[in-house]
């Protein structure tokens, strides 16, 4: 009989559970590694947040990157036909910084691009001129950046948000070359970019480049 009480007092003790030193060592182990693994999500939601905030203003500089390549490779403002038996050319005349063909939208002009469209196969029909302007318009503290086409087929056309400042142009590695009467090869127009929604821990710098397709 009392080998069977001491072997219940036994079980009893066996199953009392843990000791209160044990629950602290515990509860030290789990504070220890529940900071260590908050410190990892918080990492890494950051820098997916970041991340993000990057593709989106590379998105934006890739959208308008496609229009500003296709505007520059058509740039050449075709002159009156030369008689010159030697020559018959169509001389190049400035292109870049001319006087748009339209009325802009409020804003600040970046550059104006003209090139000559022909829709007659007869030599003596004059070409229409086409002009594309770049406008950076103020909105809150950013800009947008609008390409605005005028003559053949006219359209506005918002190419990129939220600049920090108004975009900068170049031609062939120089912004004076851009008032020059010859027509550069290579227009760049640098843009600065920010995250909108204020992710971003620093702006995003892109330069758009384009090769003069005429000679």
């Amino acid at each position: 009989m009392h080998e069977l009480i001491r072997g219940a007092r036994r079980r009893l003790r066996e199953d009392a559970g843990f000791t209160l030193p044990e629950l602290v060592i515990t509860v030290a182990i789990m504070g220890i590694i529940a900071s260590g693994l908050a410190g990892v999500v918080i990492s890494y939601l950051k820098h997916t947040v970041d991340t993000q905030a990057r593709l989106t203003e590379s998105h934006d500089v890739q959208f308008a990157a496609a229009y500003w390549q296709r505007d520059v490779a058509s740039i050449g403002v075709r002159g009156a036909y030369d008689n010159d038996p030697a020559v018959h050319s169509f001389p190049l005349q400035q292109s870049v910084n001319v006087t748009p063909a339209c009325a802009l939208p409020a804003g600040t002009e970046v550059v104006t691009l003209a090139w000559s469209e022909y829709s007659s196969l007869s030599s003596t029909d004059p070409p229409v001129k086409v002009t594309v302007s770049y406008v950076a318009q103020l909105q809150g503290t950013t800009y947008d950046l609008l390409r605005v086409r005028c003559g053949t087929a006219p359209a506005t056309v918002k190419v990129a948000d939220n600049l920090s400042v108004v975009p900068t142009v170049k031609c062939d590695g120089t912004a004076a070359d851009c008032d020059a009467s010859a027509v550069p090869v290579v227009v760049t127009m640098a843009l600065t970019v920010v995250d909108p929604d204020g992710h971003g821990t620093s702006t995003y710098a892109a330069t758009l480049t384009g090769e003069r397709r005429q000679t």
